[in-house]
């Protein structure tokens, strides 16, 4: 079981990856003679901006702030980017601007063969490394991989090896096209529709019921990777929907060391594996919290002091409609749900050890900031963190790194501490993700692949980092107390 604590209620606000061995390297694209990005940028974009200016100032404030935060300076956190479904114009691009923005084009598709060049790199160089290196190269690679399809939508490499199949001249995910080529169409107010089926509002009330039915009658939501049981109504089935479909996107970009065997990440670039269509996330979005507690009370005594739950034996992320401002309850148990399904994993995870990294790692999906570009995920000022800091620096709150990782699931929800233990474990997130610029991103990625797969022991963290617990706690002090 995994759940989100705290005294907040929930208000609930469409493109996979995959395994398998290689044979070959992957061709890289040969790169620019200068790299297209960083500081290079202005140079080779300084006259389109000068000559985009008197047809269209947004076309011109558009490339001259296309570069990425992290392109000048390393950051303190993950990029994670909105990848575009298609090459096209914006609406709102003037007929006389429409050749700058092919050169535009032009510039970015030089700007995606030097990333995939990268990208390659990155896969070829994992092979016959240890466990969190080649961890740490899927990341990377999947990390570039998602800017050559910002730049270029129709990267045909890039798409396969993030795990998208083209059906009939577009980029989708395999359930998707699974669903399309049996003449479902999609809503993003009633979901998938089977073809011929009837309209959405023929089957489907849009507004909450005064009274709930019961989940035994329940509304059927179809996303493409989650089926929604709903008494809510239609519109906040709708709005879970959007957000479940989101939170895996970003889950994918952000942990993609953790999704993707780094072995089939090489298939995929090579055009030798395709992904197929998995079996859909199981959820239930309840009307009210009296009705989600009622549901749940027998599973989980304390569920009245949860917004939302991943309920492990059951394989089932549990929500409800409350009236207080959003929260990231649902990215949270999402995330839960992602680790333990997405590839197979034990159901008893955690449960003898290393239980505050599976809650840790779900807390820092609370650290979302939505961007021009997409999100930032983690960093010092974000989600829980700056709780952490201040349990740390102020309180003097620090359970050392040998206790954390020999405690199960029970040991750590039983501690009358536990929200001080939250923030401290979202902090401990930030910084094995993030500190050092990224330093122990793949060793943490490798950890939590361990946990889930049932075979951590209390040491395997800092055997996987190479360094003492002590030496790891000395650092996370460091990392928190910068300015």
């Amino acid at each position: 079981m995994a759940c989100c604590w705290g005294l907040l209620t929930l208000l609930i606000g469409l493109v996979g990856l995959g395994g398998g061995m290689h044979r070959r390297p992957v061709e890289a694209a040969e790169p620019a003679a200068a790299p297209p990005v960083g500081a290079d940028w202005l140079e080779a974009a300084e006259r389109l901006i000068a000559s985009a200016h008197p047809v269209s100032d947004r076309l011109a404030g558009l490339i001259e702030s296309w570069p990425l935060p992290d392109e000048l300076s390393p950051l303190d956190r993950q990029l994670i980017i909105s990848l575009p479904a298609d090459p096209a114009a914006p609406d709102w691009l003037p007929a006389a601007a429409e050749p700058l923005w092919e050169r535009f084009a032009d510039l970015r598709r030089q700007r995606a063969a030097w990333y995939f060049a990268k990208a390659t790199t990155a896969a070829n160089g994992e092979a016959g490394s240890q466990p969190a290196t080649r961890a740490a190269a899927a990341q990377e690679t999947v990390r570039l991989l998602s800017r050559v399809i910002r730049e270029d939508p129709d990267h045909a490499q890039a798409r396969q090896g993030l795990g998208y199949v083209e059906h009939e001249g577009r980029w989708v995910w395999p359930n998707v096209a699974r669903r399309l080529a049996r003449g479902e169409t999609y809503s993003p107010a009633a979901g998938w529709l089977r073809a011929g089926g009837p309209p959405p509002s023929d089957s489907r009330s849009a507004e909450p019921p005064s009274d709930p039915p019961t989940l035994a009658a329940a509304d059927m939501f179809q996303t493409a990777h989650w089926q929604i049981r709903s008494t809510a109504g239609q519109a906040a089935a709708a709005a879970l929907a959007a957000r479940l479909e989101q939170t895996r996107d970003i889950w994918l970009q952000a942990f993609g060391g953790f999704a993707v065997d780094p072995r089939g990440l090489r298939q995929r670039l090579d055009g030798r594996r395709r992904l197929r269509p998995t079996a859909a996330f199981q959820a239930v979005l309840l009307a009210d919290r009296r009705q989600y507690i009622g549901e749940l009370q027998q599973l989980e005594p304390r569920i009245a002091q949860t917004l939302g739950i991943y309920w492990t034996p059951t394989q089932t992320a549990w929500f409800f409609v409350g009236d207080e401002p959003p929260a990231l309850t649902i990215e949270h148990e999402a995330t839960h749900q992602l680790f333990a399904e997405y590839r197979p994993t034990n159901r008893l995870a955690g449960e003898r050890c290393g239980m505050w990294a599976l809650e840790a790692v779900a807390c820092h999906m609370e650290s979302l900031q939505p961007t021009s570009f997409g999100f930032t995920l983690g960093g010092r000022d974000a989600g829980r963190v700056p709780a952490a800091r201040e349990r740390l620096l102020n309180d003097g709150f620090f359970i050392p790194l040998r206790d954390l990782c020999n405690r199960g699931r029970l040991d750590l929800q039983r501690d009358p501490r536990l929200p001080q233990i939250y923030s401290q474990i979202s902090g401990l997130a930030d910084f094995f993700l993030n500190a050092q610029q990224g330093r122990f991103r793949g060793c943490f990625l490798e950890y939590l692949r361990r946990i889930y797969a049932g075979t951590a022991r209390a040491d395997t963290l800092w055997r996987l980092c190479e360094v003492s617990p002590e030496t790891l706690d000395e650092a996370y002090r460091r990392y928190l107390a910068r300015p």
